[in-house]
């Protein structure tokens, strides 16, 4: 009689283990299983966010190409104006040089007009 207590309870104590065994085997696949959901998650993020820096980098080199050739188009434009300028400064002095002389000729002709009427 006590031998087959004995042997109950060494029985139901080995099915525990197995039990607990077969739980915790259970268990380790669980947690093993969400760490690899958790790190899948976190790797698509992170590759996301790689993906999206590598566009930036792309459109920054753009922006920077066009914002030199902007630069480069400006200079060549006020380059342009002032030459414009000077040359209208310099069509503005002939026209004053021209009108200059013009007064000067008149007032030579009227001279030359008042000197030949008073010979005469």
């Amino acid at each position: 009689m006590l031998s087959s207590l004995v042997k109950q309870h060494q029985t139901r104590q080995q099915a525990r283990k197995e039990l607990q065994e077969k739980r915790k085997r259970d268990a380790i696949v669980a947690a093993t299983a969400l760490s690899h959901v958790l790190v899948d998650h976190l790797n698509a993020g992170v590759a996301q966010a790689y993906v999206n820096q590598k566009k930036l980098d792309t459109e920054t080199r753009i922006l920077h190409t066009n914002a030199a050739q902007f630069s480069k188009q400006t200079l060549q434009w006020l380059k342009l104006i002032d030459d414009f300028n000077t040359a209208l400064k310099e069509i503005g002095d002939v026209e004053n040089w021209a009108k200059s002389i013009e007064t000067d000729m008149r007032t030579i002709s009227s001279a030359l007009e008042y000197a030949y009427r008073k010979n005469e």
